[in-house]
């Protein structure tokens, strides 16, 4: 076990580098302090652990393998506590941070240039699915996601271990709600090494495993049915740790009812989780191509799975992966754009992606986006500067309008 590693009690202002590189959602900024070294990070909003560096992490950081690692991965980074912690610590160590979050993935990598990391690569992976083949570490990290479900538990520890070196070693911390789910996954080598008020740290050493690294199935939870017109519905496939509010199904229903007509272009869909809006959009308007955007790779995986088990799937739908709407399609270019706001993501975040819908639509194209009451009565001014009006409300949501007149 190597030093202490302690939370900064106090939130900064993020910094200027920050703002540029996050945009809208940057928000504030943390330091670790652990394995005698400090370690400032800009965070940014929407993503774990915003507020203050998780408890889990802490824990994990005093319960490090003695030996100094010469290769490290850090599974699921988020913005970098881990990673960037043990990269500073050890700077002849090769370190590689990847995410699902291609939000968190942009946070941890200008994390990495702030703080002149040259040892340091970050990238977007599914769990291990975008992991160079053939890379091999001496510590594995990760922080398990408290609703990721047994199955992926499993193998983010199984799969873990066989890309450690003869001498590696796997640490994942879990809540300690989480123990009987760990301890029955039956993980040759699991071994507990320390325990927390809230959180437990496991260590797995070296070995075989019976997962593919690309298995994406690890992760589905169950099947939801989505009613898209009368008389027809859509059976998706649904990971576990999708966002979403038990009232989904209905807000998506009263969004596509709000749509006017079959558009005559392209349909763009933002923020389309496992792939509601976009194959519905499909499935409704066969001739029309449809473009998707999310930033989270378990999302468009799993709508990717949905549009092949529908026979949705083909050259008229194109799933992006992105942050930002604007970053999916250029503007002037959809005839029609269905969105969905998001919370948490926060007031700038929301006007930022009603100006790039407004800018997407093509000359005479309108958009549909869905918002809560709630952003209703506390977002008035991003939604006039969009120029976004109420089309409907229905049960707690409401459909914002947008339009580009011909001409335009």
């Amino acid at each position: 076990m190597i030093g202490r590693a302690r939370r900064h009690s106090v939130l900064k202002a993020p910094s200027r580098a920050a703002v540029d590189a996050l945009g809208p959602y940057a928000r504030t900024r943390l330091s670790v302090r652990a394995l005698g070294v400090s370690v400032p990070l800009d965070v940014p909003a929407d993503v774990f652990a915003t507020r203050a560096i998780d408890e889990g992490t802490l824990l994990l950081l005093r319960s490090l393998p003695e030996r100094a690692p010469d290769s490290l991965l850090d599974l699921g980074c988020g913005y970098g506590a881990l990673g960037l912690t043990l990269a500073t610590r050890y700077r002849s160590a090769r370190a590689l941070l990847v995410d699902r979050d291609l939000l968190a993935v942009r946070a941890a990598a200008h994390n990495a240039r702030t703080l002149g990391l040259d040892n340091v690569e970050v990238r977007p992976s599914l769990g291990y699915r975008d992991v160079p083949k053939g890379a091999r570490f001496d510590l594995v990290l990760c922080n398990v996601p408290a609703r990721i479900g047994a199955r992926a538990i499993a193998y983010f520890l199984d799969a873990g271990r066989s890309l450690l070196s003869s001498q590696g070693e796997l640490r994942a911390v879990v809540l300690r709600d989480l123990r009987e789910q760990v301890e029955h996954t039956g993980v040759t080598g699991l071994r507990l090494v320390a325990s927390g008020r809230n959180h437990l740290v496991y260590s797995v050493s070296p070995g075989a495993t019976g997962f593919a690294l690309d298995d994406e199935s690890v992760y589905a939870r169950d099947e939801t049915r989505l009613e898209i017109a009368p008389g027809r519905a859509l059976q998706l496939s649904r990971p576990h740790d999708a966002s979403e509010d038990p009232q989904h199904a209905r807000a998506l229903r009263a969004l596509l009812d709000a749509v006017p007509r079959a558009p005559s272009g392209t349909v763009f869909c933002y923020r389309c989780g496992y792939g509601a809006l976009p194959l519905a959009a499909r499935s409704l308007w066969p001739d029309v191509a449809v473009v998707s955007q999310d930033r989270d790779l378990l999302d468009t995986a799993f709508l990717r799975r949905n549009a092949r088990a529908l026979s949705l799937d083909g050259p008229r739908l194109r799933v992006a992966s992105a942050v930002h709407p604007g970053e999916a399609l250029p503007p002037s270019s959809a005839a029609l754009v269905l969105g969905e706001s998001s919370a948490s993501a926060g007031e700038a975040v929301f006007a930022r992606e009603l100006l790039e819908a407004r800018e997407l639509l093509a000359p005479g194209g309108e958009g549909r986006v869905l918002a809560s009451e709630k952003q209703l009565r506390e977002r008035k001014t991003a939604i006039s500067r969009a120029g976004a009006s109420v089309l409907l409300r229905r049960e707690g949501v409401c459909v914002l309008r947008l339009a580009r007149p011909r001409g335009a």
